[in-house]
């Protein structure tokens, strides 16, 4: 292919790629940013949770053309391989895939440190794997052995940039993003000051690009304490989004905390957490459900919003779900085949499936409205009212689905008065010693004592 026009493809399809995914993803917030530089060579070396939305999101984030290394398999997909080619990325051979090709990774290392000297960005996800635990896996030493190379073949001035890429929920449409970009490592001045040659600088460099990831990462150290994550984000209220995610990384770094200074005292409130998570399972509900965060006039004020949305919104709802009816069967059924098991990868093949299935209902429906010859007005107006019905029908309905259940629930705790009371002590009892923790974490990291409690953990 000529230089020129692979070049004009890889600047459409990395146009095209963004577009789709800020669509899918319309609120993504970078901190950090002003970390990565412009120009000149630089690793940028990031967590993988969602397949290959990732080097998207990263493109995204640094606002400059990026050479990811990605698994070799994917380069032999008709039209994905093509696409992936024209980016400039550049095929991994992991063991895992093909262990006869295992050898063909010195040439890929080979050609990351080429267009490193060329002071380009190379994207490398140093796990090895997208996955889809709130943790960062096993760094292993590819990032550290393409920088060590780089310096040696004349990579001046290069940096290692790790990013955190923080999903608020990966797999739902319309969710948010929060990229945290960390502080760059300096590889040549930081080997001269560790004054480390050959594998033991490598496995120096991985250790200390694997310390720096966890920090931008929402990661917990013991696997097991996962779903802890989750009961103490129910204690959440009132917060947006993608504020969420900024309070999942500290209930995160808080947890690790205290399983390493305090482990009896973090296992005694796990425990009681867990008790409490049973007792309100047992009712079908969770520890997030209205009737356990509120009660009286505030409680009464919530049912009666939630209705009032659901009525509002239930006309709209049915306009979009009549129209795109179709290709939304058509997306998740065929999306549902190709995509492997686990969350890592369902938005990448929703919009990859989606893609053509949506156009083409467009413009079935465009040479439909011209054949029945509409008035000129016609087709612009449904292509709006169809697309904005289409995209709230798509938050709607899960939203109602979810809401007309808890109701019922939750309707009926209320009508065992002594139970419900209970489990409100229990929950303000279990907010009360959580809050008293966070003001005890944020004195060990230099934070306003009261920053956790008053952001995420408040009584009513």
């Amino acid at each position: 292919m000529n230089k020129s026009v692979a070049w004009l493809l890889g600047r459409l399809s990395r146009g095209i790629a963004r577009r789709l995914v800020r669509i899918y993803y319309p609120r993504i917030e970078v901190t950090g940013a002003d970390r990565i530089p412009e120009t000149g060579p630089v690793i940028l070396c990031g967590n993988h949770p969602n397949s290959l939305i990732d080097p998207i999101v990263i493109g995204i984030a640094c606002g400059r053309p990026v050479r990811f290394m990605a698994k070799a398999p994917l380069f032999e997909i008709p039209i994905l391989g093509s696409m992936m080619y024209s980016l400039g990325m550049i095929p991994a051979y992991r063991g895992s895939d093909d262990s006869k090709q295992v050898r063909r990774n010195l040439e890929s290392l080979d050609r990351s440190v080429q267009v490193l000297v060329k002071g380009h960005a190379v994207g490398i996800f140093p796990e090895g794997k997208s996955h889809d635990a709130l943790r960062v896996e096993m760094v292993r030493s590819g990032v550290a052995r393409i920088a060590v190379q780089s310096i040696e073949q004349g990579a001046s001035g290069l940096v290692v940039i790790p990013m955190g890429l923080n999903y608020d929920r990966k797999e739902q449409f319309g969710s948010s993003v929060w990229v945290q970009v960390g502080y760059p490592i300096a590889v040549e001045p930081w080997l001269k000051q560790k004054g480390e040659q050959g594998r033991k600088a490598i496995r120096s460099l991985t250790n200390e690009v694997e310390r720096r990831l966890k920090s931008v990462v929402v990661h917990i150290e013991e696997p097991g304490w996962e779903p802890l994550l989750g009961d103490l984000e129910a204690m959440i209220r009132g917060v947006s989004p993608l504020t969420s995610v900024h309070l999942r990384k500290q209930i995160a770094d808080a947890m690790n905390f205290f399983l390493s200074v305090d482990r009896p005292r973090a296992e005694a409130i796990a425990g009681e957490m867990e008790m409490k998570r049973g007792a309100v399972e047992i009712l079908g509900l969770t520890m997030k459900s209205s009737v356990l965060q509120m009660s009286g006039i505030r409680l009464v004020a919530r049912f009666v919003g939630w209705m009032i949305g659901l009525l509002a919104g239930l006309l709209p709802a049915i306009i979009g779900v009549v129209f795109h009816l179709v290709p939304f069967g058509l997306t998740r059924l065929i999306s549902r085949r190709v995509q492997p098991p686990g969350r890592t990868a369902v938005s990448f093949y929703r919009l990859l499936a989606g893609l053509p299935i949506y156009a083409s209902w467009y413009a079935g429906a465009g040479l439909l409205a011209v054949w029945m010859k509409a008035a000129f007005w016609v087709l612009p107006l449904l292509l709006v009212v169809a697309l904005a019905t289409g995209v709230f029908a798509l938050s709607y309905w899960p939203f109602a689905w979810r809401s007309v259940i808890q109701f019922w629930r939750q309707f009926m705790l209320l009508l065992r008065r002594d139970e419900c009371r209970k489990l409100r002590k229990d929950q303000n009892d279990l907010r009360a010693k959580l809050t008293a923790m966070a003001e005890e974490y944020a004195q060990h990291v230099d934070r306003e004592p009261d920053t956790l409690a008053r952001l995420a953990l408040d009584r009513d």
